[in-house]
């Protein structure tokens, strides 16, 4: 009588299933997906706009060293559409409490790191890219950013804790927002972390496209 051994070895055969993405019949090119228009497929809330079908794993811009980030093909009204979109931690999404959660920070008495000391979360300067001052803020794990005032950036590189500079900076946002400033932690609460995570990592889980050359 024979026996098979335990721990003898076997092989499993698995199906291993390939997408292409198909426009008109045909397999869509490189040179094809360069021509869709780039437009974001998460919005600034975290919600996903419109259909997305998969992600590609073609770097038509050379931003292979961008850090982690995928292309995604999407549909939106029926049209196709490509996006580039960075991973949370070096996304650089705009949102309208960023301003106000800055301001707070530095009211409460946030200020540039020395140069001896670490930098924070926080960054504010002046951003030739866009021609503007803008604030460049993490917010539990996601990076979001807004335009700010001169006078918020001013108040951010001084180190000295000044009752009037505090009191100067929420009259400024008060005319701008015409409402009172709010702690920094609970615009924070406010702000939409979470949910642009949970729409990365369902992106994430696309399945992968292949286009032909």
């Amino acid at each position: 009588m024979s026996t098979t051994p335990a721990h003898e070895p076997t092989i499993e055969t698995s199906t291993v299933e390939i997408k292409t993405l198909k426009v008109d019949g045909k397999q869509m090119t490189q040179a094809f997906f360069r021509q869709l228009i780039e437009q974001p497929v998460i919005s600034t809330v975290g919600r996903i706009n419109g259909t997305p079908w998969g992600v590609v794993n073609y770097h038509p811009d050379n931003c292979e060293n961008s850090g982690e980030h995928l292309h995604v093909v999407w549909q939106c009204n029926g049209q196709l559409r490509r996006a580039f979109t960075p991973a949370p931690e070096r996304a650089l999404v705009r949102h309208s409490l960023i301003g106000e959660f800055v301001t707070a920070r530095v009211v409460e008495g946030e200020r540039r790191p020395v140069p001896w000391t670490p930098g924070g979360s926080l960054s504010i300067s002046r951003m030739a890219s866009v021609g503007e001052v803008a604030a460049i803020v993490n917010v539990r794990g996601v990076q979001f950013y807004s335009p700010v005032s001169v006078a918020l950036l001013n108040a951010w590189e001084r180190q000295s804790d000044s009752p009037a500079q505090a009191d100067h900076l929420r009259a400024e946002f008060a005319r701008a927002y015409d409402r009172e400033l709010r702690p920094a932690a609970e615009v924070a609460e406010l702000i939409p972390a979470e949910a642009h995570k949970a729409a990365w990592r369902q992106l994430s889980d696309l399945p992968q496209l292949f286009i032909g050359r």
